[in-house]
């Protein structure tokens, strides 16, 4: 049976509540919403908040963001989980910690009451949210927040810290994942990864690339035994992959992109956007590592950045563009930003 043929009858029928809006015009195809998101900054100086939000005026204000643009489909990389408020006493209401027992954890505060909520099971740190109205995964209550919910693989190295400094190129980030949940919606079965492999990063010896762990980490993903990548049913990967085929990646990496994502392959490229020259536009300094693929599916992708370009309709003002940073205890226009760029993208039936 042709994996496809379930997926365009259900686009074909789908109701605009359970697969976002319409394409212009008297019966268009709908399209899928989705998101991807690096809602973490490089802050590591606060023990209790490394790398995480910790403002909850800033919280509230990208999830606002977030919320307006309603997708069905939500990947959120370096949420703040339960358990590092649970690890100390936060006595400040303007942090995210605050009365953390008695409140919704981030990702649910963050994407609203409307998704069910699935994490990885290790770290709790990377989250996929799906929209009810649009369909459920499977094996979880929906409207429900499983903290470990996701199919998340062993790491391939032994363990590190990596806002300690304690990283290298023998080992794997703790936090670094690639972990997937299945959904059954009015779109047909689908299978969702989430990706935020190994980084590089500056460790006791200094600057390492992290690309040992994070090359074994994409080949779980691509060719593990089972891949993650399942066969059968369409696929939708998104997150940060921390390297970029066309800039920042090894020869291997290069070639592992290359044989599973591009014409001639299994995975179309959806996003991010492209400039006139060609040239994905970058989402994390200088790379375009947030990345979103599909099998079963194509679309295209809008980035919402700092550096937006006005006659470009797919480069759209970051999602805390408007913020007033000088609210926040010192003020200036870094206190506390996440770094990435997001990714939003419509989707559709291959």
């Amino acid at each position: 049976m042709n994996r496809r043929l379930p997926l365009v009858a259900a686009l074909l029928s789908c109701s605009l509540t359970g697969c976002g809006d319409a394409a212009d015009g008297e019966g268009a195809t709908p399209k899928l919403r989705v998101l991807t998101a690096n809602v973490g900054n490089p802050d590591s100086t606060d023990a209790n908040y490394a790398l995480r939000l910790s403002y909850q005026a800033y919280e509230d204000h990208v999830a606002a963001a977030i919320q307006a643009l309603a997708p069905d489909i939500a990947f959120l990389q370096e949420v703040l989980p339960p358990e590092t408020c649970e690890a100390f006493t936060e006595k400040d209401p303007g942090r995210t910690c605050f009365d953390a027992a008695a409140r919704p954890p981030a990702a649910r505060r963050l994407l609203g009451p409307d998704y069910t909520i699935v994490c990885d099971a290790r770290l709790h740190v990377e989250c996929i949210g799906v929209r009810t109205s649009f369909g459920s995964v499977d094996g979880v209550e929906p409207g429900a927040f499983a903290l470990d919910g996701a199919t998340t693989p062993a790491l391939p190295l032994d363990p590190c810290t990596y806002f300690e400094g304690a990283c290298d190129d023998d080992h794997c980030d703790a936090e670094s994942t690639t972990s997937a949940v299945d959904v059954t919606s009015s779109m047909g079965a689908m299978r969702l990864v989430h990706v935020h492999p190994n980084a590089a990063g500056v460790g006791k010896d200094g600057f390492y690339m992290g690309e040992p762990c994070r090359y074994l980490q994409l080949e779980q993903m691509f060719e593990g035994s089972p891949p993650l990548v399942a066969e059968g049913k369409s696929v939708l990967v998104a997150g940060d992959f921390n390297m970029d085929p066309e800039g920042f990646a090894t020869d291997r990496e290069a070639a592992l992109w290359t044989e599973h994502v591009g014409p001639a392959a299994r995975f179309a490229e959806i996003g991010p956007p492209r400039n006139e020259a060609g040239k994905a536009y970058a989402t994390a300094k200088l790379f375009a590592i947030d990345r979103v693929i599909g099998d079963g599916v194509r679309g295209s992708c809008s980035i919402h950045t700092r550096n937006v370009v006005e006659d470009d309709p797919a480069v759209l003002p970051a999602l805390d563009h408007d913020f007033d940073f000088a609210q926040l205890p010192g003020g200036g226009s870094s206190q506390g930003r996440m770094d990435h760029a997001s990714l939003s993208c419509e989707i559709e039936a291959d």
